[in-house]
């Protein structure tokens, strides 16, 4: 029997873990609904705001970043929906009706002040519209932040439970709260959040950043009227950063987390359930690839089970967990050195380029251009082994004096 990848995540049943978050792709009921005829198992929808006036969008807003013309990320200052409470709610309804197997989620954030009648307010209708649950925008790093919603909130205890005590005296939906990479404390910021509530969190959110400066006119991306304003950043990139924030807060604070950041295959997928995650949101990939790569997102995770003998996802969350330490704690008593398999070498040079300039001076290339490593001078410090393109260079372990194998 195949593994299932069904699974409750803070009281609520999911079919799949893969969740499209709160962005571009759940920006209408048809979009939402066309991912979950795809097989998405829920969707947050794109952030509501009590007045339209909050959302005013500029044009562009979204921007790719590029490495040798590929593309590797994007950078957005996208504000929440453009489409009123009013119309979510009649569409939330519909959702509901259309596809009662799939998670709804509704995401809130408020500027202009923090009102604690338009957090209730919006909270209230939309439970009553049908929703399975809430996220809370504690997060975005851009136009909401510099207005006191967002970041800003995530940034403030205080905040934190003020906001969470609103909506949870509101309804009784199951509360995720979303929060940026980028907040000081995090594991005390969750603490407080469960505290005040809080039956989940999620992370991490773009960061903010500037995608780039077009050096002729001096003006940064995306370039608006002549001019630009900082970003979120996201995609594959902020991977490692995203795998931090779940496994830091997974090893601090006992909470239901959902995965968030440069997850494209489900490769990455597992990544974040094995630091700790148990559902998993994704955005750039969707922009990138559409809706339909949920198929090879829960076919990869679930062969992947299969061949782990994992029967479902609690199984594996978490288990990298222990092998995340201290620095402080890492073992120093042994040495690794470097070794080449010739054969499969081509011969570019870049590890030796590489250890020149960047490491120890242990490679050279010998005269049929194949490097040549003194051991003696070789510090293990896995540079040549990172960058060789044709993964022919590995680390051997060679025992110490105070090693024991």
């Amino acid at each position: 029997m195949s593994a299932s990848l069904k699974l409750n995540f803070a009281g609520i049943d999911f079919i799949n873990p893969f969740i499209l978050s709160s962005a571009p792709p759940t920006n209408s009921r048809e979009m939402i609904e066309r991912a979950f005829e795809e097989g998405w198992a829920g969707a947050i929808i794109k952030t509501l705001a009590y007045d339209l006036k909050q959302t005013q969008n500029v044009n562009p807003r979204i921007s790719a970043v590029k490495h040798n013309n590929m593309i590797i990320g994007f950078t957005n200052c996208e504000l929440g929906s453009t489409k009123s409470v009013d119309v979510w709610l009649e569409d939330i309804v519909k959702i509901k009706k259309n596809y009662p197997q799939n998670v709804l989620m509704a995401s809130l954030l408020h500027t202009e002040g923090l009102v604690e009648k338009q957090w209730k307010e919006v909270a209230k209708k939309c439970e009553e519209a049908g929703v399975d649950g809430f996220e809370l925008n504690f997060s975005c790093s851009h136009g909401m932040a510099e207005s006191g919603g967002g970041s800003s909130i995530g940034e403030n205890e205080d905040l934190i439970k003020k906001v969470i005590s609103w909506v949870k005296d509101t309804t009784c939906l199951p509360v995720m709260v979303k929060f940026n990479a980028m907040v000081s404390n995090i594991s005390q910021k969750v603490l407080v959040a469960k505290e005040s509530g809080a039956d989940a969190v999620s992370g991490i959110n773009t960061i903010r950043s500037l995608n780039g400066i077009d050096i002729y006119n001096f003006i940064p991306y995306p370039q608006v009227d002549g001019e630009s304003c900082f970003s979120g950043y996201s995609g594959a990139a902020i991977k490692p950063i995203g795998l931090r924030f779940v496994a830091q807060i997974a090893k601090d604070v006992n909470i239901p987390i959902s995965g968030i950041g440069g997850i494209t295959n489900w490769k990455d997928a597992a990544e974040y359930i094995l630091v700790g995650a148990s559902t998993l949101q994704v955005c750039s990939a969707v922009m990138y690839n559409g809706y339909k790569i949920i198929k090879s997102l829960t076919q990869g995770l679930q062969k992947y089970m299969d061949k782990m003998g994992f029967n479902e996802i609690k199984d594996f969350v978490g288990l990298a967990l222990p092998k995340i330490k201290r620095h402080n704690d890492l073992n120093r008593n042994y040495k690794l050195v470097s070794t080449v398999d010739l054969d499969n070498c081509n011969g570019c040079g870049m590890c030796s380029i590489a250890c020149r300039d960047s490491g120890y001076q242990a490679i050279t290339m010998s005269d049929s251009n194949k490097p040549i490593i003194s051991e003696d001078k070789c510090d293990g410090c896995g540079l040549c082994h990172s960058i060789c393109p044709k993964d022919c260079i590995m680390l051997i372990r060679r025992k110490m004096r105070n090693d024991v194998m």
